[in-house]
């Protein structure tokens, strides 16, 4: 047998073998192949669902912060705006909780309370102010539970000693189940408004106190009249005799005291109606104290005068701002027995700034005339005395001076106070307004100043 022979059932076998082989392989990995492919594809779609998912999150976290940011901006803006319009409210707001710590706070209740507005938040009441004030004892009786007065007015003393009257309004916070945690406080400074109440009060017992004494002066005044004449007639007839004669001239010395007292009090009870002329207050000054002077000689008294050049002339009352200086000028002389400095200052007060005790009545420029000496002072005890129609400390006074001053100021509608401590001296200080109702005294235009 040939060798092709031998070969050829091998090869018939082995084709035998292929042809049924090669088919059942190739089908098996097309199939293994096909479950391959479509695993690669499930993770590939999967994949492509996470991205997806990942970056909607991340449009979504934009998105988000995008949200975040524009609330932020509004919740910010509408925080600075409501901080503007509390700061720029004149009522002074103060808030705080039941533990009395402050949570708000604007600058205008800083200003009323003298307290510094900017640090004030998160402090206590008591802490800032004192247990004992007003507040604080409000604030007391809210976390106890205790009923509050809504309204209500106090005196607050600031650092300097300054003294102002502040209106307070209560109004309380209360929770969901309407339990009290806190409370706002409204504060209006109404000084003005007091020291205008009370200059109403002073002119009504004013107006009061003069239809009284007139009545009295008229009365007295005639029995006066007959009076000296009774004692003129007695010392004329007993002239020579040292019995009589000296009892009917003290009769005289006396009804003539009488007669001054009288003329003070009918002048302190009429009425006191301004005739208004321009008047130039250096001037004024100059013809107040120069028959002092010439009269007080003997004493060691120094006068300084300090008018502001730029003071323009008023208009006022010239013959009764002339007997109020006068009346002033007359005591400080009179206190200081052994000699001192009487110092007198005239000057514009714009409207800007107060007084020395911080409290002027009305708003707008005043005119500020002081007369200040060095004398004993006034004792502190007889300080709200001064002004008491007859109260006199001077054997030879009659105690309606100050009185009458008070009354001129008022009928300017100005006002008058007193600073003295004692051992230093004493200070009347005049405020006349340039600008003011008709019954007041009002300031001259400029042009027709200039041309006076």
């Amino acid at each position: 047998m040939t060798i092709i022979g031998k070969i050829l059932p091998a090869l018939f076998l082995l084709g035998a073998f292929l042809f049924l082989f090669l088919p059942w392989a190739l089908g098996r990995f097309a199939r293994v192949f096909r479950r391959r492919r479509k695993g690669a594809d499930e993770a590939a779609l999967l994949l492509d669902t996470v991205n997806d998912l990942v970056q909607g999150v991340r449009r979504n976290e934009s998105d988000l912060r995008d949200l975040y940011s524009r609330a932020e901006k509004r919740a910010s803006f509408l925080e600075r705006y409501h901080r503007e319009i509390l700061e720029s409210m004149n009522t002074g707001v103060l808030a705080c909780n039941r533990r009395g710590e402050v949570t708000a706070v604007n600058r205008a209740a800083g200003g009323i309370l003298g307290i510094e507005a900017a640090t004030a938040r998160g402090k206590s009441i008591g802490a800032l102010l004192g247990g004992k004030h007003l507040l604080a004892q409000t604030i007391r009786s809210v976390a106890h539970g205790e009923p509050v007065d809504e309204r209500m007015e106090l005196r607050v003393k600031r650092k300097g000693g300054e003294t102002r009257w502040v209106e307070l309004r209560t109004s309380l916070h209360l929770g969901k189940s309407g339990q009290t945690v806190g409370a706002t406080f409204l504060l209006d400074d109404v000084t003005e408004r007091k020291l205008l109440q009370k200059q109403v009060e002073l002119k009504e017992r004013l107006a009061a106190m003069g239809e009284v004494t007139a009545g009295i002066a008229h009365e007295f005044r005639n029995a006066l009249h007959a009076l000296s004449g009774l004692a003129k007639l007695i010392a004329r007839r007993a002239e020579g005799d040292e019995r009589i004669e000296p009892l009917a001239r003290e009769i005289l010395g006396e009804t003539g005291q009488m007669e001054r007292i009288l003329n003070e009090l009918r002048t302190f009870s009429k009425p006191q109606e301004l005739a208004l002329e321009r008047v130039r207050l250096e001037e004024l000054i100059r013809s107040v104290v120069t028959p002092f002077m010439a009269e007080q000689r003997e004493r060691p008294v120094r006068v300084r005068v300090a008018v502001d050049p730029a003071l323009p002339p008023i208009a006022a009352d010239r013959t009764l701002l002339s007997q109020a200086l006068r009346n002033l000028v007359q005591n400080a002389f009179s206190a200081m027995t052994e000699g001192g400095t009487l110092t007198i200052v005239g000057a514009l007060l714009p409207a800007s700034r107060k007084g020395r005790k911080g409290m002027r009545p009305g708003g707008g420029s005043h005119l500020l005339l002081s007369v200040s000496d060095t004398g004993p002072g006034i004792p502190e005890e007889i300080v709200t005395k001064v002004f008491t129609p007859f109260f006199t400390t001077r054997s030879d006074g009659t105690g309606l001076g100050l009185p009458l001053v008070q009354k001129i100021a008022a009928a300017h509608g100005g006002s008058v106070e007193l600073e003295s401590t004692p051992g230093r001296g004493t200070t009347f200080t005049l405020y006349i307004p340039l600008r003011a109702s008709p019954s007041g005294a009002p300031r001259l235009p400029a042009e027709s100043a200039s041309r006076s």
